[in-house]
């Protein structure tokens, strides 16, 4: 039921709203017919009448009112109630209107709805009423309420709408000016319109605009059926003919347009309507300013430039634009790429910023909507790049010390710098034995705000450990403080440090040993010549009286040749350093051969003395007053030095052929152990299989060219071998030499068939074999060295033994002589037993200058001494020869007797020291031989002049209480009256007592020297610092007269306790002195490190005093000029 019902009552909600849109569709078309009906009404009669603004203003807004009214009424109500947004007729209303229309239904529909009421009032017959509207809702379904109402009945409104919409069209097309006309006037109710022209006037002009401060062409044309001949432009009241150009073309110029111009156009009494010339003014930039703000790394203050666009910057400034302008609604910013469209910020101003890496040309145009600036402004923003640093480094070699580098640089660059670098790295490994290439990077201390400024860098390559063949690159690196694109850097030419291989340098060594073997020859060469010109100039200067000139000039050519033969010694020496500290600065060097190096170069060194340097001045002094006797005297010494320096000079050729050999040997046992490394290595390379056939082939032909260099250099180590006058024992290598070039040839052609397990096995076997060679070899060299050590030994206590018997039988006979008168005919038989000890001492000393070839620890100073004991025994023999003519020959021949016997004691001393030293380092070591112990009486027993004056000390005061237990033993004998003419044996002392008293006065003689030396050595500096100790030498001697005379008493022995003391006071000094040496000498080698700067200044100091040296006078000729520019040179070289 309810459903029924609902359908019915939507059926009558959409017949009302058919109801309605009937009525929209009536209203719209009487709407279209009154509207268009009243506006023809109007028009028409403002085209008839012509009325005033007054009127035109009452019939537009009577026709506006109108309109609303009917619009109103015919559309917008209909409208309303269609979308029911106000009240609609009711269902009852529709009910009536639908029965009216359908027979049918008449009043059933009507009755529906009045029962729906009467269920709503009465609940109690509800269910029937309902049932009765259900029934007649199904009776009324079918029926289509909204037929009631046929919308096409409205095309007969038509006849209202269309006649005036016909006539409105026929007029728009026969007579637009009856309705155009007016309608313009209607609108424009409020403006008074002059009554129409016969004619029109036209503007030709496409705009009447035109730009600022330029001409205007009005272009104007008369149109209609009657045109005027002349027509005028009124300006502000004033009247401009127009300028005609044909029957109906009018112009007028405005001149230099500035502001807005109105005006219009008169002809025949008729006038146009107000027109009005726009000026368009020209956009412009008054004024623009640059701020710019540059980077902070330049610590640069930011700055504003006004007036201009063109400037100049460092790359990475950023620089913001503010331009005021005029009538600009834009500002074109075009780069040479890229062009942006600014807008204003207000007050016309424009405003950007851009940061610029590179230079730019860019322009500014400001524009309008009708206008662009006539010229662009061009400007150019020049951007200077922060440019690379730049370095050059200076680089010097210490003359003394190539290794010590010292580097001066010059650094550059637009702005300042981060930081300096100092950076090296291995390349190549060499024959080093470091494990990886190494490389390092040092920061060095530099101003960073500072654009120029120099450096100084000190560098100790030593402190690297280089070893042979090491390859090292060194360079510095200074990086800028660019804060834009990142820090730039600069690098300075590397530089290439290379050490010698240890071929080159067995070579190099091999070429000096050489040139130092072919210097000592020719020293011993011209030693013996001036020997014999010695002997020669001797035997003539006894023939004569006097000397004259000739005499004179004969011995200053000995003394010329002889400092030739100085400076030939000296220049070997420093050879022989040179040699030594190249070798030691690139391998390391077993220390038994460091200390024999040491020992051949004290040895060298010593050749030349001090006395002999004052004998040779004291020479050329009496050469100058022509002194025949004490030219003789001095002669006869010089030729004794001579002999000296021939057999020093002998002997340090023989020494330094035996450092030869034993240095060879030791390169060569190296060799062989690193050659047998490598081919073990390559063994488990070539077993391992990962590298190419031909790599292996390469390798192990570089090894077999290896070892055939060391067959080589086995050859060379024999023949120096015989070269010695005792070769060493080498071992016999041959075989071993041919089986591992065997098993290397083996490897090769295994590997040529690719038979690698072969190859690698024949490698092994090599490589052990070349350390089976090494190792015999190494053996071979310290047995040799053993055997030979024991047997010098040996010589040495056998010798020991017969200088104390030739001591003993020297004292033995001076006493004799002593005791014979010059008459006795024993004094020839005292002759014939000083000619037999004299025999016996050319015996020693065969043997002695045999040993000391062999023995380094043996200083000079024993060929010297035994030099003096036959000088001495010749001299005695020769006077107690003379001494039955001249009784006065017999003191100085005793006086011989006792500088022979003095020698020999401190031969005893010096050989004794020898031997206990050589014991001391059997004992040590376990290899008797080393040569490693100390030079008795020299500078080598010591750690320096504090060592020694300990020595002395503790010497001396041994030395006091043997002398007090002496004294004792002899006062028990009752003996002490001294000797007595005749008597056999003086004193009562027998020959164990005088063997002792010989050791003693040795033992004196020996510490008496060594305080002469050192007070020498003090005395050098000019500061006579060495004179208290010279004083207490010449105490020591009277000591030692005293008991060479056999004279010990009280005033000895008070005399040894004041000795005692003023040692002990020379000992404090010397430390003293020691401890500001040490301080000094820190000092020294710390400098080159602390101050490059100073080296730099000196060497430039030292070329400005070369460069004004090099001026050469010009009236030279030219051989003379370039021999002094040669001279020159040498100030250059390293």
């Amino acid at each position: 039921m309810h459903s029924d019902y609902a359908l019915l009552i939507s059926k009558l909600d959409a017949f009302i709203r058919r109801f309605y849109k009937d009525q929209l569709i009536r209203g719209v078309l009487y709407s279209v017919g009154l509207l268009v009906a009243f506006f023809l009404l109007v028009s028409l009669g403002e085209a008839v009448g012509r009325f005033g603004s007054s009127a035109r203003t009452v019939l537009f807004w009577t026709y506006l009112a109108a309109t609303a009214v009917v619009l109103g009424r015919f559309i917008v109500l209909p409208l309303v109630k269609l979308f029911r947004l106000g009240p609609v007729i009711s269902h009852t209303a529709a009910a009536h209107i639908i029965g009216t229309h359908f027979t049918e239904v008449k009043d059933k529909l009507l009755n529906t709805l009045q029962l729906r009421d009467q269920a709503e009032q009465d609940p109690t017959r509800r269910e029937l009423i309902e049932a009765s509207i259900a029934q007649r809702s199904r009776e009324l379904k079918p029926v289509p309420f909204s037929n009631a109402i046929d919308l096409r009945r409205n095309t007969r409104y038509l006849r209202f709408a269309l006649p005036p919409l016909a006539v409105l069209v026929v007029l728009l097309f026969a007579a637009p000016s009856l309705i155009t006309g007016p309608a313009e006037r209607l609108l424009a109710h409020g403006e008074e319109f002059a009554p129409e022209a016969p004619f029109q006037f036209l503007i030709l002009n496409d705009t009447l605009q035109v730009p600022e401060d330029q001409d205007f062409e009005l272009q104007v044309e008369l149109e209609g059926k009657a045109v005027p001949q002349q027509a005028e432009v009124v300006i502000d009241g004033q009247r401009i003919p127009l300028v005609k150009q044909d029957a109906v073309r009018f112009t007028h110029r405005f001149r230099n347009v500035q502001e807005p111009i109105t005006f219009h156009l008169e002809a025949e009494g008729f006038s146009s309507k107000e027109l009005t010339l726009v000026t368009m003014p020209d956009p412009l930039v008054l004024d623009l300013a640059m701020k710019l703000e540059y980077p902070a790394y330049l610590s640069m203050p930011n700055e504003v430039r006004g007036n201009t666009g063109d400037a100049q910057v460092p790359a990475g400034t950023r620089i913001t634009w503010t331009a005021n302008t005029r009538s600009a609604d834009l500002l074109e910013l075009a780069f040479d790429d890229t062009t942006y469209l600014l807008k204003p910020q207000g007050d016309d101003r424009f405003t950007t910023s851009r940061r610029l890496l590179q230079s730019r040309t860019y322009s500014m145009v400001p524009t309008n909507g009708t206008r662009k600036a006539a010229s662009p402004l061009q400007y150019r923003i020049e951007v200077v790049p922060d440019l690379y640093p730049t370095i050059a480094v200076e680089q010097k070699a210490d003359s003394t010390a190539p290794k010590r580098l010292y580097f001066r640089g010059d650094l550059g660059d637009d702005h300042g710098f981060k930081r300096l670098l100092f950076s090296y790295r291995f390349t190549e490994g060499g024959d080093s034995t470091a494990e990886e290439l190494r490389s390092q990077t040092i920061e060095l201390g530099i101003d960073p705000k500072n654009t120029r400024q120099e450096f100084f860098h000190f560098w100790d390559v030593n402190t690297l450990t280089i070893g042979p063949g090491d390859k090292l690159e060194y360079w510095f690196e200074v990086w800028d403080n660019d804060g834009v694109h990142g820090s730039k850097s600069a690098r300075s030419s590397t530089q290439v440090f290379e050490a010698p291989s240890l071929e080159e340098l067995a070579e190099k060594q091999d070429q000096q040993g050489a040139e130092i073997k072919k210097d000592l020859q020719q020293g011993i060469k011209e030693a013996q010549e001036l020997q014999r010109e010695l002997d020669k100039l001797r035997r003539e200067m006894m023939d004569k009286k006097e000397l004259n000139w000739q005499d004179q000039q004969k011995l200053q050519s000995v003394l010329d040749r002889q400092k030739q033969l100085q400076q030939r010694i000296e220049n070997t020496t420093q050879k022989l350093e040179q040699q030594r500290t190249e070798q030691q600065q690139f391998r390391q060097m077993d220390e038994r051969l460091l200390e024999k190096q040491k020992q051949v170069q004290d040895l060298f060194e010593n050749v030349l003395n001090e006395e002999m340097k004052d004998l040779y001045k004291q020479v050329q002094e009496m050469l100058e007053k022509l002194d025949k006797e004490k030219l003789q005297e001095q002669m006869k010494d010089m030729k004794m030095d001579q002999e000296d320096i021939e057999k020093e000079l002998d002997r340090a050729l023989e020494q330094f052929k035996q450092m030869e050999v034993e240095q060879k040997a030791e390169d060569i046992t190296k060799q062989l152990e690193k050659l047998a490394e490598d081919q073990k290595k390559l063994s488990e390379e070539t077993k391992a299989g990962d590298t190419p056939k031909e790599e292996l082939q390469q390798k192990q032909e570089e090894l077999n060219k290896a070892f055939e260099n060391v067959r080589k250099e086995l050859d060379e180590l024999e023949k120096k071998n015989e070269e010695l006058e005792t070769p060493m024992e080498l071992p016999k290598t041959e075989q071993q030499e041919q089986d591992i070039q065997q098993e290397q040839q083996k490897s090769s052609e295994e590997l040529q068939k690719n038979q690698k397990q072969k190859a690698g096995d024949s490698q092994k076997k090599a490589g052990e074999q070349m350390e089976q060679m090494a190792f015999q070899m190494k053996s071979a060299m310290q047995q040799s060295e053993q055997e030979q050590a024991e047997e010098d030994m040996d010589a040495l206590r056998q010798l020991l033994e017969n200088i104390v018997h030739l001591s003993i039988d020297q004292e033995a006979t001076m006493v004799d002589v002593q005791r014979t008168s010059t008459r006795d005919p024993h004094i020839v038989d005292l002759g014939r037993t000083q000619k037999k000890l004299r025999d016996d001492a050319r015996v020693i000393e065969d043997s002695l200058f045999a040993l000391s070839k062999r023995v380094p620890q043996l200083q000079s100073i024993v060929n010297r001494e035994m030099n003096a004991v036959n000088a001495n025994m010749d001299e005695a023999m020769e006077r107690i020869n003379n001494s039955r003519a001249n009784e006065r020959e017999k003191p100085m021949a005793t006086d011989k007797q006792q500088r022979a016997m003095t020698s020999l004691n401190n031969l005893a001393l010096l050989l004794d020291e020898a031997l206990q030293q050589m014991q001391q380092q059997q004992q040590s070591s376990g290899k008797p031989g080393s040569g490693s112990c100390s030079k008795p009486g020299g500078s080598g027993a010591g750690k320096g002049n504090k060592a020694s004056m300990a020595k002395m000390k503790a010497q001396q005061q041994a030395l006091q209480k043997q002398l007090e237990e002496m004294k004792k033993g002899m006062e028990k004998g009752g003996k002490q009256q001294g000797p007595k003419p005749g008597d056999k044996n003086p004193g009562g002392i027998g020959p164990g007592m005088s063997q002792q008293l010989a050791q003693m006065a040795a033992q004196q003689a020996a510490i008496r020297k060594e305080m002469q030396r050192m007070a020498q050595e003090l005395n050098k500096d000019g500061s006579g610092s060495g004179n208290g100790l010279n004083k207490l030498a010449e105490e020591m001697e009277k000591t030692e007269k005293d008991i060479v005379n056999k004279r010990i008493d009280q005033e000895t022995i008070r005399r040894q306790q004041d000795i005692m003391v003023r040692m002990l006071e020379a000992e404090k000094a010397e430390r003293e002195r020691e401890l500001d040496q040490t301080r000094q000498s820190t000092e020294g080698r710390d400098t080159p490190h602390t101050d490059p700067a100073r080296f730099f200044d000196y060497q430039r100091t030292k070329q400005r005093e070369s460069e004004m040296l090099r001026t050469v006078p010009p009236g030279l000729k030219p051989y003379y000029k370039d021999r002094v520019n040669e001279y020159f040179d040498t100030f250059d070289r390293p």
